[in-house]
C-alpha cells in the first residue's frame, strides 16, 4: 500500500499541473478569494522531485502532451465537482441576495415614491389653501390700501389747499412788507441824497474858495516872478553873458552868410548839371542844397533868439525861465546860449 501511494503521488504531479492551468479561467469567473480548497492543496505543491528531473524538462513530446486534456482521477473529479458545486451554490446565493436586494430597493423606491406623491399632494393642498388665504388677505389688503390711499389723497388735497392758502397769505404779506420796506428805503435814500447834496454843495463852495485863494496867490506870485530880474544886482555876470551872446551872434551870422554862399554855389552847380544833361548829379545837388538851406534857417532862428536875449540882458531880465519864471543857474546860461528855460522845464518843452 505504501508503494501504491507513492506511485500515485508521483504520477499525480503532472496531472495537477495541467489541472491547475486549465482551472484558471474558472477562477476568473468566480471570486478567487473564496476558492479556499484549491489554494490549500499543500501536499501536491511540495512534490518537488518530479520538477527537478532533467529528462522530463527536455522531453519535447511531454510539452506537446500538456496542451491536451489529461485524464483525471476519481478524487480529482470529485474535488472538481465539489468545487463547481460550491461555486454554483455561491453564485446562486449571490444571485438570491442580489434579487432580494433589488426587491428591497424596488420596494423602498415604491415606498419613497408613494411618500413623495403623498407629500406632493399634501403640499399642493397646503399651497392651494395658502393661495386661497393669500388671495383673500390680498383682497383685504388691497381694500385697506385703497381706503388708506383715498384717505391719504383727501388729506393731501386738504393739506395742499391749506398750504396754498398759507402761501398766498405769505406772498401778500411779503409783498406788503416789501412795499413798506421800499417806501422806507426810498424815503431814507431821499433824505440821504438831500444831505449828500447839501454836503457836496458846502464842500464845493469851500473848494472854490480855496481854489480862488490859491489862484489869486498864484497870480500874485506869477506877477511877481514875471516882473523879477534875477541877476540885476550882478552886473559883472550880465556883462559876461552879453559878451558871450555877442560873440555867438557874430559866429552865427558868419555861418549863415557862409551857408547862403554855399547854397548859391550849389544852385549854380545845378544849372551847369542841367546844361550838361546829368540827371543823377541834379538830384544829389538839390538834396545838398536843401540841407544847407535848412541848416541856414536853423542858424537864423538861433540868431533871432540871441538878439532877443541881448534885449533881455539890456532890460536886466535875462536869466528868468519863460515857463516857471524861476532863476536859471549861471552854469546853464554860460553853457547854453541862449537859454530861456530852466533845466526842469526844458525836460517838458
Amino acid at each position: 500500500m505504501p508503494t501504491a501511494k507513492k506511485s500515485t503521488a508521483k504520477k499525480a504531479t503532472p496531472v495537477k499541473k495541467s489541472a491547475a492551468k486549465k482551472v484558471a479561467p474558472a477562477k476568473k469567473a468566480t471570486p478567487a478569494k473564496k476558492a479556499a480548497p484549491a489554494k490549500k492543496a499543500a501536499p501536491a505543491k511540495k512534490a518537488a522531485p518530479a520538477k527537478k528531473v532533467v529528462p522530463v524538462k527536455k522531453a519535447a513530446p511531454a510539452k506537446k502532451a500538456a496542451t491536451k486534456p489529461a485524464a483525471l482521477t476519481p478524487a480529482q473529479k470529485a474535488r472538481e465537482a465539489a468545487r463547481k458545486l460550491r461555486e454554483k451554490d455561491l453564485a446562486a446565493k449571490a444571485a438570491a441576495k442580489k434579487r432580494e436586494a433589488d426587491a428591497k430597493a424596488r420596494e423602498k423606491a415604491a415606498a419613497q415614491a408613494r411618500a413623495a406623491k403623498a407629500a406632493q399632494i399634501l403640499a399642493a393642498k397646503k399651497a392651494r389653501e395658502k393661495a386661497a388665504a393669500d388671495k383673500l388677505r390680498a383682497k383685504e389688503d388691497a381694500k385697506k390700501a385703497r381706503e388708506a390711499e383715498t384717505l391719504r389723497k383727501q388729506k393731501e388735497r386738504e393739506a395742499e389747499i391749506a398750504r396754498k392758502i398759507r402761501e398766498k397769505e405769505a406772498i401778500e404779506s411779503a409783498k406788503r412788507r416789501e412795499i413798506e420796506a421800499k417806501q422806507r428805503a426810498n424815503e431814507k435814500e431821499r433824505l440821504r441824497r438831500q444831505k449828500e447834496m447839501e454836503r457836496r454843495e458846502l464842500e464845493e463852495r469851500k473848494r472854490r474858495e480855496r481854489e480862488e485863494a490859491i489862484r489869486i496867490k498864484a497870480e500874485e506870485e506869477l506877477a511877481r516872478k514875471r516882473s523879477s530880474k534875477p541877476y540885476t544886482d550882478d552886473q559883472a555876470f550880465l556883462d559876461e553873458i552879453k559878451a558871450l551872446l555877442t560873440s555867438e551872434l557874430e559866429i552865427t551870422n558868419q555861418q549863415v552868410t557862409a551857408l547862403d554862399s554855399q547854397a548859391d554855389e550849389l544852385l549854380v552847380d545845378r544849372e551847369h548839371v542841367e546844361f550838361d544833361g546829368e540827371s543823377n548829379m541834379d538830384f544829389g545837388t538839390d538834396f545838398d542844397r536843401e540841407q544847407v538851406k535848412e541848416h541856414a534857417e536853423r542858424l537864423r532862428d538861433k540868431s533871432e533868439q540871441i538878439t532877443v536875449a541881448l534885449q533881455l540882458v539890456a532890460e536886466r531880465s535875462y536869466g528868468r525861465c519863460d515857463n516857471c519864471y524861476e532863476r536859471i543857474p549861471k552854469d546853464r546860461l554860460r553853457f547854453q546860449i541862449p537859454a530861456f528855460l530852466c533845466t526842469s522845464c526844458r525836460v517838458f518843452f
